[in-house]
């Protein structure tokens, strides 16, 4: 569950894939500890170096101190918050993976909600919650089972396609 919390925090931490390029985010301590060990001649002397300053980063980690996040879990973390405006942060300066953000989600529908002719509804991928945002007299009643896919447009906006019909302005608020 500490793993979860963890990677969603750093993944609401993260910019989106517009997010500026950067100079790599300052390393942690453990991590630059580590480094300087890495510079050290004397084989004995670097061996007890990495003795003294792995234990450190190990205990860290399971502590919660820190967590290490390798790029499968950051795409995974991303696109579980696709729909959510991520603010942009100095500390992802560094980070390369923002374009594994995906433009758009295929998913299908779990649950449907309607009220004053929009429509809120649960996909089966991550169990996100969309909304319509706009009313169309044109589209058929959403029902659990159909496909929805939910697509990036212009300047933050959405579009959910649901079961091939034309797409409405959405948003995602869950």
């Amino acid at each position: 569950m500490r793993v979860i919390v963890s990677l969603a925090a750093i993944a609401i931490l993260a910019s989106a894939s517009t997010a500026a390029k950067g100079p790599p985010a300052p390393m942690s301590p453990y991590i630059n500890a580590l480094e300087n060990c890495r510079t050290l001649t004397d084989p004995a002397q670097r061996l007890a170096c990495y003795d003294k300053t792995a234990p450190a980063l190990i205990t860290a980690s399971k502590s919660g101190e820190i967590n290490i996040v390798d790029r499968g879990q950051l795409r995974q973390a991303r696109r579980s918050l696709f729909g959510f405006s991520m603010p942009k942060l100095p500390f992802f300066a560094g980070d390369q993976s923002a374009g594994d953000t995906p433009d758009q989600i295929e998913s299908t529908i779990k649950s449907v909600r309607e009220g004053n002719g929009r429509y809120q509804v649960v996909i089966a991928d991550g169990n996100a919650v969309w909304e319509t945002t706009e009313e169309s007299i044109s589209l058929r009643e959403p029902r659990p089972g159909q496909k929805i896919v939910i697509r990036r447009g212009p300047m933050g906006s959405y579009f959910i396609r649901i079961n091939g019909q034309t797409g409405v302005k959405g948003r995602r608020v869950g």
